[in-house]
């Protein structure tokens, strides 16, 4: 029995204003070739099962051309004869119960198996058992739900969720996200063959059976650097996991450049051997700029920098000015000067 486990997919999810040959936002083509590779990547290994942990979707109410996109993929699966458990996530899951869910049109595709509806369902694909508890709508439940969860003798039980978990380092950074969930590491029993997580960004094992699988594009500078992919998971004899990599856009985050005691022309110079120095062709890419005086800030010869950067989809300048101490501490950030 072998699965491939992936999740944060955010299909739909556009971001600054470089578009692709096709008239596309480029971001939003960068998400869509992150999950097509991983639906080729499905198509020519042929696991027993595909399981996504949620926010397949960026939004409640994803675009035409996002649903097409999916139903696509999905379709390629379908057609392969590989089952896909998909789970709702809190991207993509309304705050009101009336409310409808895109994943309906789902269940209109062989072997693709849509959760959404708030609560555990058991799905079985030969000797495997997938508990899948999609976002619900309240923590209790959540909770609830994964309590009466129960291993079945003679499966593979795997449990599939979107929450986050209370404990893990760095977790804290997407506390506060739309209508995210979260539990204690407490929650999850040992007792399963694996713990399908979503929710959190960063490829991470949890405890000893429970794994996020991260996301399969970069959304945030918190993720600059991480590599992004799926798992790989195969229960013959003893449970073998293994992290597939996907090619997709870098993001770096530059070095902070302390201003204080930088002159105008100094603090270019700074930024323009950073360009040169880090690999930022094609890449999203930040510079922050501490501790700069506002007449050194106004100062900055931009059309420099901007010409500086331009290998880059995207520069980014945060920039904190230096305050006396009658002022309040700030913190600023400049879009894109590739885009300006």
């Amino acid at each position: 029995m072998r699965i491939l486990h992936l999740s944060d997919t955010h299909i739909g999810y556009s971001a600054y204003h470089k578009v692709a040959e096709n008239g596309i936002n480029q971001r939003e083509m960068d998400v869509y070739n992150a999950f097509k590779q991983f639906v080729d990547y499905a198509v020519e290994h042929r696991p027993d099962a595909v399981i996504h942990s949620g926010d397949l979707f960026d939004s409640v109410r994803p675009s035409n051309r996002a649903l097409s996109f999916a139903l696509s993929q999905l379709l390629r699966l379908s057609e392969a004869e590989i089952p896909v458990v998909v789970i709702a996530g809190n991207h993509e899951t309304p705050k009101l119960r009336e409310t409808g869910s895109a994943f309906r049109i789902f269940e209109h595709l062989e072997h693709i198996y849509p959760v959404y509806r708030g609560k555990r369902e058991e799905i079985e694909i030969e000797n495997l058992l997938i508990h899948a508890i999609p976002h619900c709508h309240s923590a209790a439940d959540l909770e609830r739900n994964i309590r009466d969860a129960r291993l079945r003798d003679g499966y593979v039980n795997v449990m599939v969720l979107h929450a986050g978990v209370i404990g893990i380092k760095d977790f804290n950074y997407i506390r506060g996200d739309f209508n995210e969930q979260v539990i204690p590491s407490g929650s999850l029993s040992p007792h399963f063959d694996y713990i399908a997580l979503g929710h959190y960004h960063k490829a991470t094992q949890v405890t000893e059976n429970a794994y996020y699988a991260g996301s399969t594009e970069h959304f945030s500078f918190k993720e600059a650097g991480e590599e992004k992919g799926f798992y790989e998971i195969d229960f013959s004899g003893s449970t073998n996991i293994q992290f597939i990599p996907l090619s997709c856009r870098g993001m770096l985050d530059l070095p902070q450049i302390d201003c204080m005691h930088l002159e105008p022309n100094e603090i270019e110079t700074e930024i323009l051997k950073a360009c040169e120095k880090y690999p930022i062709e094609g890449k999203i890419v930040r510079i922050s700029l501490q501790n700069i005086r506002r007449s050194a800030f106004k100062a900055l010869a931009w059309h420099r920098i901007k010409r500086a950067s331009s290998r880059a989809l995207h520069f980014e300048v945060d920039y904190r000015f230096f305050e006396t101490e009658h002022e309040m501490e700030r913190s600023h950030r400049i879009g894109s000067l590739v885009d300006e």
